[in-house]
């Protein structure tokens, strides 16, 4: 009997003790957890920009390198029948708003497209006027002797700083740098396709070609520091089979170091890059797949990624945009569905355009212009906070200028 009240007992015990282990919760291995997954990155914080509009002037027109800090730079005109009978270089305070006439081009002298400015310095070209009504009368008549000068605002001195026998034109300046396109490598009775690129030092007044052979296809020539950039036809496949083309031109947009002497190809898109401009180390341009499609894309050197920037598909394609320091403008149609022409109506359709800015930063779009009907706003510049634009009239253009603030 008591070994059976034992056995039990045990029992009992070993019963106790089974059941604690049931109960007791087993040691985890410890599992390294990965970080928590970070959200996607946001927009800076928007701030809301006030945008304070004015006229400049009316028979005005300036260049895609025409303000320097306050002072916008312009072409001023005089017309009689339609036609620029005088014509004057002049500076206009952004600030102040105040204007001032710099400088008288001759009497038989002409020039169609406005100056550039780098601190200081002007740079523009210039053409016997009765040497280039002559030529504009000859069918197929090789461009004439225009040539390039410069203005130093400060002591206003002159120097004329080309003398070739062919055409130098569209120049712009960085520093001590002017840059230009050149026809003196033309073949006589040769078609004008496109333009080589000269440079030349202020100091050692020595000049250099750039291009190894005449592709540069627009008036459109940029430069910052070193760096030039130009829309180049060297891809371009002639044209065959039906006229008027389907397709724009495919252009593309290329790049070359004064200082390391290296050229390079920057777009490589079927569709047409065209009109660059560079500031810093971004390159900005028109990218065209279809006539009546058009929208701006960047390029960052430091980076080499490519962006796009705007979305509508009606950036007009024959005004280059512009950029400074993370902020890009541009003339968009898209109230019109494309249609830039005032006096045109197309799908029910009014032309009219607006201009827009895109903050690289913010990655916010505003439009800057109130949309008109028949109202066609072009040419937008930028530097700093202002914005300089034309709206086009006839026989000339109003010139508004634009100061940007932002709202804390």
């Amino acid at each position: 009997m008591k070994n059976s009240k034992r056995l039990l007992w045990i029992l009992l015990v070993m019963l106790v003790l089974l059941a604690a282990a049931c109960n007791t919760t087993p040691m985890e291995p410890e599992i390294e957890l990965p970080e928590p997954e970070q959200p996607a990155p946001t927009p800076a914080e928007s701030k809301e920009l006030n945008i304070e509009t004015w006229e400049i002037g009316d028979n005005w027109t300036y260049s895609s390198q025409a303000i320097w800090g306050d002072v916008l730079v312009g072409l001023e005109y005089e017309l009689e029948r339609g036609i620029r009978v005088k014509q004057y270089i002049t500076t206009y305070n952004l600030r102040t708003r105040e204007k001032e006439l710099v400088y008288k081009l001759p009497p038989g002298r002409l020039t169609e497209k406005a100056p550039a400015v780098y601190g200081s310095r002007v740079v523009w070209a210039s053409v016997d006027r009765n040497e280039a009504e002559r030529q504009r009368s000859i069918r197929g008549a090789p461009m004439p002797n225009w040539d390039v000068f410069l203005l130093d605002l400060d002591s206003g001195d002159i120097q004329q700083i080309t003398s070739e026998t062919n055409a130098q034109i569209c120049p712009v300046i960085y520093g001590d740098t002017v840059v230009w396109l050149d026809t003196r490598h033309v073949e006589e009775g040769q078609r004008l396709l496109g333009y080589h690129i000269y440079a030349y030092d202020i100091i050692s007044k020595q000049e250099k070609r750039i291009t190894s052979a005449p592709t540069v296809s627009s008036w459109d020539l940029g430069i910052s520091g070193n760096l030039v950039v130009w829309q180049d036809n060297r891809h371009v496949e002639p044209r065959r089979g039906k006229h008027p083309p389907e397709a724009p031109d495919d252009n593309e947009i290329y790049l070359y170091d004064l200082a390391a002497g290296w050229e390079q190809r920057i777009t490589n898109n079927k569709a047409n890059d065209a009109s660059p401009i560079i500031s810093g180390n971004t390159i900005a341009w028109i990218r065209q797949p279809a006539f009546r499609e058009a929208d701006i894309f960047v390029y960052n050197l430091e980076t080499g990624k490519e962006k796009q920037i705007s979305r509508s598909g009606y950036a007009i394609s024959q005004f280059a945009p512009s950029y400074y320091e993370g902020r890009i403008v541009w003339t968009d149609a898209r109230s019109s569905l494309g249609n830039a022409a005032s006096d045109t109506v197309i799908n029910g359709r009014q032309g009219q355009t607006d201009i827009y800015l895109y903050d690289l930063e913010t990655r916010q779009e505003t439009k800057l212009t109130s949309t008109v009907p028949g109202k066609v706003m072009q040419s937008p510049i930028i530097y700093g906070d202002y914005v300089v634009y034309q709206w086009v009239g006839f026989p000339g253009y109003m010139v508004y200028g634009v100061k940007l603030t932002s709202e804390e």
